[in-house]
């Protein structure tokens, strides 16, 4: 009984800080939003080119590639490329 009422209590925390977030720094909404958007866009056009070049090495446009996209940018961008790179030359 106790561990559902802490796990109750941990959500309400975690839905009040993201409310505050949200009602404070929508714009960092905004920008992770469009980060993840272009990313995707960005990993759909690769992987589009990538195969007409007859190479395997697309990336999945999954949760979490768009979560690294997300917090990371073109940085995260790079990284999901360079992991998939990685693996298909190993």
């Amino acid at each position: 009984m106790e561990s559902q009422i802490f796990v109750i209590i941990i959500i309400i925390c975690i839905a009040l800080i993201i409310f505050g977030l949200i009602k404070h720094r929508f714009d960092l909404l905004v920008n992770f939003g469009l980060r993840i958007f272009s990313g995707m866009l960005g990993i759909y056009l690769i992987n589009s080119l990538l195969l007409n070049f007859h190479l395997n090495l697309g990336v999945g446009t999954n949760g979490l590639t768009a979560l690294v996209i997300g917090l990371l940018g073109i940085p995260g961008f790079l990284l999901v490329y360079g992991v998939a790179a990685f693996f298909y030359f190993t």
